[in-house]
């Protein structure tokens, strides 16, 4: 029984973590935030949203707050892009509105010595029952594809 209960938490874990497609770049935020969003542009990804979530925590008063919690992986930026297509987002709402969650996409970048992480969740986690789900396999190759052409 143990080690049914193994396997099938392992099997979760494994899931889970291919549940966020992560590509990290060996440059910093301000090199690689621009370039991004420039990426975005081209694929037809229109940003309307951008979030310094470090920079509004430090605002916030968080680091006086959680004093030796705050931050403890010393990230030295966090910034969150929200950006959407309208043909997707029609063709997603058109099919399935719940699976509206997926769209618009969003995208967080972490910095931490020198490099920066892009993490975006795939909307491939959605049901494959949802009609929405060839639109969206479709968006997430979109998405890791405009991420990867960021550098």
């Amino acid at each position: 029984m143990k080690k049914i209960l193994l396997l099938i938490l392992t099997l979760s874990l494994t899931l889970w973590a291919d549940a966020v497609y992560t590509k990290t770049y060996d440059a910093p935020m301000d090199k690689v935030y621009p370039k991004l969003i420039t990426s975005f542009d081209n694929a037809h990804l229109i940003v309307v949203s951008e979030i310094d979530i470090l920079g509004n925590f430090k605002a916030a008063g968080l680091p006086e707050a959680f004093g030796k919690d705050f931050n403890t992986n010393n990230l030295t930026a966090i910034k969150a892009v929200i950006a959407c297509n309208g043909w997707f987002g029609n063709a997603v709402v058109n099919s399935d509105p719940e699976m509206m969650a997926f769209c618009p996409i969003r995208v967080t970048l972490i910095e931490k010595n020198g490099k920066t992480s892009i993490m975006y969740v795939r909307s491939t986690v959605a049901s494959k029952d949802s009609k929405a789900y060839p639109v969206l396999k479709e968006l997430e190759f979109k998405v890791i594809k405009a991420i990867e052409a960021a550098l």
